[in-house]
């Protein structure tokens, strides 16, 4: 049989090559790169490692230097200690020993001398502390004491500046006393012989169909118990017309009472211990 020719295109293979090839040039290219920034790093890397020991070995220098110059103080001290002991004779080093040691037994003497100056000072002021806080009670009540003291005078003065007229029952009197101070807006009642706050009795509601004070006065006077009291009324400069509007009320209940006329200007009631001193 004759072989059959092949037929269709042929393959080449030079592409591929080409290919190959450039890939292994782009490696090799990157590699050398690669080895030039490795060796680079190195370097740099052996400065810095040589500077480091250079820089430290500076420091322990300079603390040599400096070891040494108090060395070499230290040593010169001494020098002159020496010589100074060697020019000295014997008698002249024990005479400044004893000198020395005369110094430091007057030190320590005046020490014990503080020490025991401490201590003194130290329990006095403790005992001093005690006796404060012995006293610290009697002060106190000495303390109070005073300031009431001082609150009765104050009192007392103000009574005397008040020059306030003082009303009492006659003795033997059994009746309660009752002050009434009529004003012309207002009446004023309180009890005689005791201290309270008196009360202050006005007109209330409107002018026609309200309350005056005295109906007021008339209605707090129903609510006591007073068959056996006995009131004493003090008039105000324009106070005529409600007097006599009381004093009918007084005689229709048959209740004991006597007046008085007082200035406008007159203190009469205290507001809070009312008739009382």
């Amino acid at each position: 049989m004759s072989r059959r020719g092949r037929s269709g295109p042929t393959i080449s293979l030079f592409s591929f090559q080409d290919i190959i090839t450039s890939v292994m040039a782009i490696v090799t290219v990157i590699t050398l790169l690669l080895a030039l920034d490795l060796v680079q790093r190195k370097e740099s890397r052996g400065g810095d490692s040589s500077a480091a020991p250079s820089a430290e070995l500076k420091t322990r220098l300079n603390h040599a230097e400096m070891e040494l110059s108090q060395l070499q103080q230290i040593a010169n001290r001494t020098n002159n200690l020496v010589r100074g002991v060697a020019e000295s004779s014997p008698a002249q080093l024990k005479e400044e020993i004893a000198k020395r040691e005369a110094t430091i037994a007057e030190l320590e003497r005046q020490k014990a001398r503080l020490d025991q100056q401490d201590k003194l000072w130290q329990g006095q002021k403790q005992s001093q502390l005690i006796e404060q806080f012995d006293l610290d009670p009697s002060r106190t009540e000495r303390e109070t004491l005073e300031r009431t003291i001082a609150a009765l005078e104050q009192e007392r003065r103000a009574e005397q500046a008040e020059n306030r007229p003082v009303f009492a029952m006659p003795r033997g009197m059994q009746k309660d006393g009752w002050l009434v101070l009529i004003e012309p807006e207002r009446i004023s009642v309180a009890p005689l012989g005791r201290s309270a706050k008196p009360v202050v009795l006005t007109a209330t509601g409107l002018p026609l169909v309200g309350s005056t004070a005295v109906q007021n006065f008339e209605i707090w006077l129903d609510k006591q118990e007073v068959a056996s009291s006995y009131f004493f009324l003090l008039l105000r400069p324009g106070a005529s017309e409600s007097f006599h509007e009381i004093s009918k009320v007084f005689d229709s209940k048959k209740i004991s009472y006597g007046f008085d006329v007082v200035g406008s200007d007159q203190s009469i009631m205290d507001p809070e211990r009312g008739a009382a001193l």
